[in-house]
This record gives structure tokens, sequence and C-alpha cells, in this order.
């Protein structure tokens, strides 16, 4: 039995025209843009394997068209699909269900106490979370880490980890690098 991976990304911006410009994407158009986040995505990620959507997939919002087109887009994404919702995923619900998103969320928190968001969470928001995975700001730096002093006296962080995808080569990026981009953050401290 193949191990099953996980995966994550944000910020897709699909049948966005102006996001190439506003990021500097390297694309020539909507169409080329789509098809290569497309490509780059079922590059990794397998069928078998699950894969987060932390928000933003598509600008478009329409009518019964939009609809369409964004499930039979959706559907050609390998992976058990999640979405976190961002603040331009203006679909119903059932559209995201039948484009094949298992879960939508508006946050989540996972077993290793990694808090999963579109925006990034508000320091005081963060509660027993070790980190903020987050999108919504595409290709600039992330936050700073929000440090605080333990009970024992140690100073600490909560990273801030941004994964638009500007920011990860417009792929989406494994769980495991997703812990060692937290440690990197949590080392300089």
């Amino acid at each position: 039995m193949r191990h099953v991976h996980r995966w994550f990304s944000s910020d897709h911006h699909l049948s966005h025209g102006n996001i190439i410009k506003y990021q500097n994407r390297p694309f020539k158009n909507i169409y080329e843009m789509d098809e290569a986040l497309l490509t780059y995505h079922n590059e990794l990620v397998r069928p078998e394997d699950h894969v987060s959507f932390l928000g933003d997939v598509t600008i478009r919002r329409g009518g019964r068209i939009d609809k369409e087109w964004f499930k039979t887009e959706m559907r050609k994404y390998n992976g058990h699909k999640r979405l976190y919702l961002g603040n331009h995923d203006h679909f119903p619900i059932q559209v995201y269900i039948d484009a094949g998103f298992e879960k939508v969320y508006g946050t989540w928190r996972d077993e290793s106490g990694i808090l999963f968001s579109h925006i990034p969470v508000h320091p005081n928001s963060l509660g027993s979370a070790n980190a903020n995975v987050h999108g919504h700001i595409h290709g600039n730096p992330d936050y700073p880490p929000h440090q605080y002093t333990d009970t024992e006296g140690h100073t600490r962080c909560k990273p801030y980890v941004n994964i638009s995808v500007e920011v990860t080569e417009y792929r989406p990026i494994s769980f495991d690098e997703l812990e060692a981009r937290i440690q990197k953050v949590k080392e300089k401290v």
C-alpha cells in the first residue's frame, strides 16, 4: 500500500486575469495560468492523496455557467480535496461539494496544532495553536511570528506561514515541507 501524502496550496485565483498583473505571475494569460496550475498540481498530488486549498480558488462567482465551469475545472485536480473558504470564494457551499471538495471549512486546527485559515489569524486568536498556515497575502513576506514567554520563562513563538502560490513556485507543498518551514521560523527566535 502506498503512503498517502498531505498537500497544501492557496490563492490560485483561477480565471482571474488581473492577478497576473497584480502579482507579476509568469503567465501570458488566464488560460496559460490555469493550465500551469493544474499541471503543477497533478505532477505532485496523486488521486489518493489529501490536498487542502486555503481559499481563493477562483475569482469567478457568477451564474450557472461559472458554476459549471468551476465544477468541471476542479474535478481535474487530483486528490481528496478540502477547501478553507477565502474572501473570493463566493459560490454556495453545494457548488464546492459538487466540484469535488469533500470538506469545506472556515478554519481548522489539526492534530499537530497547526491552525489553517485563508486570512492570517490575529495573534490573540491563535489560542493553543502552535502555528498559523494561511494564504491571502500572495507574494508578500510572512508575518512576524507571535512571540510569547512560556510558564518556565522561555521565549517561544507561533509562526505564520504563507503558502500562496506565488511563494510556493505555483505548486502545492507537502506537509513535511510545511513543518520544515514552521521549524525554520522557530529556530530563528
